[in-house]
C-alpha cells in the first residue's frame, strides 16, 4: 500500500489527483476521499479567489458555475464544499476566501 501524499498541493500526490479530477479548468467530479477532495477544494479556491476580497454570493455562483460545466458537480454543492472545507468563509451573503497563516504553505 503506498502513502498517501494528496495532502502535500506541491507534490506528485496532488499532481495527479487534480489530473484525475480537473479537466481543461473544469471540475468533473469531487472526489469521495476526504484528502482527495482537501486537494481540489484548495485548487479551486485558490485558483478563482483572491485572499481577503468580499464576493457577493452571485458572483460566486458564476465563478463557481464556470467550474462545474460538463461535470458531474452543480456551483451550490462546490459552494457548500468550498465553505464547509473552510476555503470560503460566509456572511450574510458575501464570501471570502481566508488569508493564508503566515507559514502555511
Amino acid at each position: 500500500m503506498s502513502s498517501d501524499t494528496t495532502g502535500d498541493r506541491t507534490g506528485k500526490g496532488a499532481e495527479t489527483v487534480l489530473r484525475t479530477f480537473v479537466r481543461d479548468g473544469r471540475l468533473v467530479r469531487l472526489p469521495a476521499r476526504w484528502s482527495r477532495r482537501q486537494v481540489v477544494l484548495r485548487h479551486i479556491a485558490e485558483q478563482t479567489f483572491a485572499p481577503g476580497v468580499r464576493y457577493p454570493e452571485r458572483t460566486v455562483n458564476e465563478k463557481l458555475r464556470a467550474w462545474c460545466e460538463g461535470g458531474e458537480a452543480d456551483h451550490v454543492s462546490l459552494r457548500r464544499h468550498l465553505v464547509d472545507a473552510g476555503r470560503l468563509r460566509r456572511s450574510e451573503g458575501v464570501y471570502w476566501r481566508p488569508e493564508e497563516a503566515a507559514g502555511a504553505a
